[in-house]
């Protein structure tokens, strides 16, 4: 077997850090692989175990041909038996099999708009879904939705994705901080968490709010900005950028917020939970499942500003039981959603071609 992956770019993202966690597995299994980043390289590529298996093709647009003739002449020399790609990275791997034609094409579907009416580029699978081999979908919704909206792709399956962290966190001394680790863009919802933060440091105003994540989208960042100058809590908020230091990150938080409209299976999530940190989520994608429909953390329901700022005042007013729940979620991430279990069940589904 030898995999070749393709993504967009190694950008701070949960797709992302699952391509990469990837390469390192099939590193570390001995199974010969590739990784390329099709755009840009990013700052995740600095986590890749086997840096000679990294390219980058520095592709400006989707009819770059330069990029896409670098992309086939590493292809052709490496020879893969399966193309692996992720999200609309698909588009170029559908070109790329019409001259590798034995290679088999795993689609790994991590954008949880697809099976909504935010469906981003889903509606244009259809054209291509006759060349698709395998489906891996991040929650069952996305698998759902590939069963009835393409029947012609006859092996599909949900996969829960599984984090990396490389040791283990001390959070003895943590700081009265509220965590959100998730890119600043629209799903993520970033203001209502403001807002929420905004009625909840009424009453805990020696907390503050921090948020780690992508700041690529000017437009979204300076309508975050300006939300929270009108709510005068500047003071409070802290706009961290991106950062692959998570054990330093991870070490402060008192509790951690995912406050998204629309999720796959997030990686945050999961990292989150080896590093012990207490968790507040929106009923989004896989989080509901995820967090043991409330055994593992705390949920609330999407867009609803004042749930979430309740929320927020519970878990800083009930540690004991905000530390309980994470924990649990500790042993729970440990035990089903670890590499082995990935390994295992994308076997299992590359077998159902034999």
């Amino acid at each position: 077997m030898k995999i070749l992956q393709l993504i967009d770019s190694l950008a701070v993202g949960g797709a992302e850090r699952m391509a990469v966690n990837l390469a390192n597995l099939f590193t570390k299994k001995g199974i010969s692989n590739l990784l390329i980043s099709s755009r840009a390289e990013g700052p995740l590529s600095q986590l890749i175990l086997d840096r000679q298996s990294f390219y980058c093709l520095g592709k400006k647009s989707t009819l770059d041909l330069k990029a896409f003739k670098k992309l086939l002449q590493i292809a052709k020399e490496f020879q893969p038996t399966h193309l692996h790609v992720h999200d609309s990275s698909i588009y170029w791997a559908f070109l790329l099999k019409k001259f590798l034609p034995n290679t088999k094409l795993i689609w790994h579907a991590h954008y949880g708009g697809l099976s909504t009416t935010d469906n981003r580029f889903g509606n244009k699978i259809k054209f291509i879904a006759p060349a698709i081999d395998f489906v891996i979908a991040v929650n069952q919704d996305l698998r759902d939705w590939v069963k009835t909206e393409f029947p012609s792709i006859k092996a599909s399956a949900y996969i829960e994705n599984f984090p990396d962290l490389p040791e283990r966190v001390n959070r003895k001394e943590t700081k009265p901080e509220i965590l959100c680790l998730a890119n600043l863009k629209a799903p993520k919802n970033h203001h209502l968490l403001v807002h929420s933060f905004a009625e909840f440091s009424k009453m805990h105003p020696a907390y503050k709010l921090k948020l780690v994540g992508s700041t690529d989208d000017e437009a979204y960042l300076n309508s975050l900005l300006e939300e929270i100058e009108k709510l005068q809590i500047q003071s409070q908020v802290i706009i961290a950028g991106q950062s692959l230091d998570l054990l330093a990150i991870f070490k402060d938080a008192e509790f951690a917020v995912l406050s998204s409209d629309i999720e796959g299976l997030p990686v945050s999530l999961l990292e989150l939970g080896l590093a012990k940190v207490p968790i507040i989520s929106t009923e989004v994608g896989q989080c509901k499942e995820l967090l043991g429909n409330g055994k593992f953390g705390f949920l609330t329901p999407p867009r609803d500003e004042t749930k979430l700022a309740e929320m927020l005042t519970f878990v800083s007013e009930n540690k004991d039981i905000a530390q309980q729940k994470a924990d649990e979620f500790y042993l729970h991430v440990s035990e089903k959603y670890g590499f082995k279990n990935f390994i295992d069940k994308y076997f299992l589904l590359l077998n159902q071609d034999n």
